[in-house]
């Protein structure tokens, strides 16, 4: 009965064991089988040797996901392109430089801002990954004629590529120049020239310098230009003690300007405190006697407004005597015996005949 009752304990915890294990399995690994993942894919137009299924993605050095497959779309969409398909995940803490509720959203508008996928090696071991980055030169332009089933992230060529390209381009140009005529063209250039007459002229300069220098040398020991230099010399020491001679003045008469000025000011401050209260005194003054100016222009205005017919009626009499008078100087003039009050002389007739 002892027996029985130890098998049926041990068979009763290797139960308990395996369903605790199963349990464990089941809360560890729940969360990966029920986890969703979010797809992207890119196009290569260069070989991506080292790129393996697994290989991380980063974005600036940190892990934003890993490679899933790499096939070609001709495999899959099936089309003909000579292009290399790679399709990657993205982990939800995916947030490459951007805000949003899901990596695809986040993606998506990194994408628009610039955002491009590029192959980078992990130093010597020629193993691949997939690194993310918003570059200036941007993306390359791939034709694609389909419809990508998972997020499109444009790539663009990798460092080791763009090197390559640089050097075939460098070859192609060497290999298009024309060394035998650049060769045929040094040679007859150097035909061309002749040598001897160069050389000639050459020495003739020489010669030339050699004598110049010599001319200036003994120009320069010459007792004329000595004497030039000392007497330079000599003026500088006397312009020195002259302008040393001037500091004690100068200063003097900057002294007294100074001094004329503080005169000035204060005379100037004086006049003003003396003469502020009467100008304004006087200022009061012309303003009261423009006040009656005005005043006494209004009321001749009105007056000449209100007696314009006496005045005009007056004018007009004035005229009159003025003529009366006139014409009476005139007769006066001519028969001054009016005075006397003496007829005037009766006006002379003309006769058609002869006086006797």
């Amino acid at each position: 009965m002892t027996q029985k009752s130890n098998y049926f304990k041990l068979g009763l915890f290797l139960i308990l064991a395996f369903a605790l294990a199963a349990a464990m399995l089941i809360a560890f690994g729940a969360g990966q089988f029920l986890k969703t993942e979010t797809l992207a894919e890119t196009y290569f137009n260069e070989s991506v040797q080292g790129l393996n299924i697994g290989s991380e993605v980063k974005y600036k050095g940190v892990k934003i996901g890993a490679v899933k497959s790499i096939t070609t779309p001709t495999k899959v969409y099936d089309v003909a392109s000579n292009y290399v398909l790679v399709t990657f995940s993205l982990s939800e803490d995916c947030y490459v430089g951007q805000t949003g509720k899901n990596p695809a959203e986040r993606m998506k508008k990194a994408v628009g801002d610039g955002l491009c996928v590029f192959l980078s090696f992990n130093g010597l071991t020629g193993s691949a990954y997939l690194e993310t980055d918003y570059k200036k030169n941007g993306p390359d332009d791939l034709q694609i004629t389909w419809t990508p089933e998972n997020l499109y992230v444009p790539s663009r060529s990798s460092n080791i590529k763009q090197v390559s390209d640089a050097i075939s381009r460098a070859m192609e140009t060497l290999g298009s120049l024309d060394l035998q005529k650049m060769k045929n063209d040094l040679s007859a250039l150097l035909k061309g020239l002749n040598i001897t007459k160069v050389s000639a002229q050459a020495e003739g300069l020489l010669k030339e310098l050699r004598q110049t220098n010599k001319d200036l040398a003994k120009i320069l020991s010459s007792g004329r230009v000595q004497q030039i230099l000392t007497d330079t010399g000599s003026s500088v020491a006397d312009l020195k003690q002259i302008v040393h001679r001037a500091k004690v003045p100068i200063k003097q008469t900057l002294a007294d300007i100074n001094a004329a000025s503080g005169s000035f000011k204060r005379m100037a401050t004086g006049l003003e405190q003396d003469y502020e209260g009467k100008l304004g005194e006087m200022s009061k003054k012309m303003d009261t006697v423009l006040a009656n100016l005005e005043k006494t222009s209004r009321l001749l205005e009105n007056m000449i407004w209100t007696n314009a017919d006496v005045i005009e009626k007056t004018i007009g009499n004035l005229e009159d005597t003025t003529d009366n008078l006139n014409q009476f100087t005139r007769e006066l003039r001519a028969y001054p015996g009016r005075i006397l009050m003496e007829a005037p002389p009766a006006p002379k007739t003309s006769t058609s005949g002869k006086e006797k």
